[in-house]
């Protein structure tokens, strides 16, 4: 990007992730829509609070099929098939750990070796039963839960470049802690910073120039705990901690 380009800046926290927001032009209207189209889609899809349409599936696991809107079934029916790919890592019924683990959060700990094995019972993606028709999830064992945390920002990030383009925006960036998503190609094109892991200056290893794609980080230096070694939130059905 060219050193005089007029670039301007709006920030929120939201999802529990700084949100950054990168317009060529000055508007806070626009930036405050924005911020109000992820905050809804938060709504629609956070386990992190009792009340959602993914959590609504989540306390109907073993009674009954939920319906959902179409924009949390589509995710859900991606996300589905990403889990049913083979030797896939990614799981959309992690739930159930991610809830006994509970690392980022507070009464984080290591589960006896017994919760996990049971608890892994309970992500078989399988069990996730699809109705097409009407829009509806139903898991089929209780205490089954859907977690899309692996995958939402990334969906919601595009819904957010799909509006900026829909209101006229040719150029831009959103970062959802972490991923990025680009609009358009200012002059010099994009150059997208990635932080060195566990370095306390911001320093980094690198940058890419990237142009009309996302770029998407994880790491096990931001959220994690200490017990005998280092449990983070990158956790798989097939090994369900990482040190």
């Amino acid at each position: 990007m060219s050193d005089t380009t007029r670039v301007y800046s709006y920030s929120a926290v939201l999802m529990g992730s700084p949100i950054l927001l990168k317009l060529f032009a000055h508007d806070e209207a626009l930036a405050s829509r924005v911020f109000r189209l992820i905050k809804q889609y938060e709504d629609l899809l956070t386990v992190n609070r009792a009340q959602s349409q993914v959590m609504d599936i989540n306390h109907a696991a073993g009674k009954r099929a939920v319906t959902v809107s179409s924009p949390v079934y589509s995710l859900i029916k991606c996300a589905k098939a990403a889990s049913m790919l083979p030797d896939s890592a990614f799981n959309l019924a992690i739930g159930p750990l991610v809830k006994r683990w509970r690392i980022g959060f507070r009464g984080d700990t290591v589960p006896p070796a017994e919760d996990i094995v049971r608890l892994l019972a309970l992500t078989d993606p399988k069990q996730v039963v699809l109705n097409d028709d009407e829009q509806s999830v139903y898991l089929t064992q209780a205490g089954m839960e859907i977690d899309l945390g692996a995958i939402a920002k990334g969906y919601i990030a595009d819904r957010v470049r799909d509006y900026l383009r829909k209101e006229g925006v040719v150029q831009g960036l959103i970062n959802l802690g972490g991923n990025v998503q680009t609009l358009g190609t200012p002059e010099g094109g994009w150059s997208i910073g990635l932080k060195k892991p566990f370095s306390t200056s911001g320093s980094m290893i690198g940058t890419l120039e990237i142009a009309h794609k996302s770029v998407v980080t994880s790491g096990v230096y931001e959220r994690f705990f200490e017990h005998n070694g280092r449990f983070t939130t990158i956790s798989s059905t097939r090994v369900p901690a990482t040190r």
